[in-house]
């Protein structure tokens, strides 16, 4: 989870001036747009392209290093607490509700080892962060179709195996989940 008082300090160390990093950050917010992984080809491109390019390789490298964007062989990718910190500077990318509700509830249940603490918390942000609701100890709900990226980053943190998805058409006392989603009542 970003802690978001500690913000400062990673742009700091982001560019030689605040201002600097924060346009870097909006600069690279844009271009991941809501894509959130992205090939190496089209970020070559984007880096040619862009007046500032040597300025904004180092400030890529410095959020690999901090972990907000993960390299991959062929891509590169936001980590989840990498789309906290861009969607603080660029509301775009935050999850949207995807048009008129279907009816069902999207459940997810987890069980994590505690050795994998750092995991389930993980997991934790990227459910809030995919407006999730937290049902009970380790049972999350959510009316929204999810997209492709909630499911490639459930497999890129590899928790994938530790939980299970269930689309419920029926959820007893579901009257005040529709309330708090601001969903029709049937």
């Amino acid at each position: 989870m970003v802690n978001f008082e500690a913000v400062g300090d990673i742009i700091k160390n982001m560019a030689k001036t605040s201002v600097d990093a924060r346009k870097h950050i909006r600069e690279w917010s844009r271009f991941f747009g809501e894509m959130q992984d992205v090939g190496v080809s089209l970020m070559e491109e984007f880096l040619r392209r862009h007046e500032k390019r040597k300025y904004l390789k180092q400030s890529l490298k410095r959020l690999i290093q901090k972990g907000f964007v993960y390299q991959k062989s062929d891509s590169f990718r936001l980590t989840p607490a990498g789309l906290k910190l861009f969607k603080r500077f660029s509301p775009a990318l935050a999850p949207k509700n995807h048009g008129k509700w279907d009816g069902r509830w999207r459940l997810i249940t987890f069980d994590i080892p505690v050795r994998l603490n750092k995991k389930r918390q993980t997991l934790r942000n990227l459910l809030k962060d995919f407006n999730f609701y937290l049902l009970q100890e380790s049972v999350w709900v959510c009316p929204n179709i999810l997209p492709e990226k909630f499911w490639d980053l459930l497999v890129d943190l590899e928790v994938d195996k530790y939980c299970k998805v269930m689309l419920v058409d029926i959820l007893e006392g579901d009257e005040a989940l529709k309330d708090y989603f601001h969903l029709p009542q049937f």
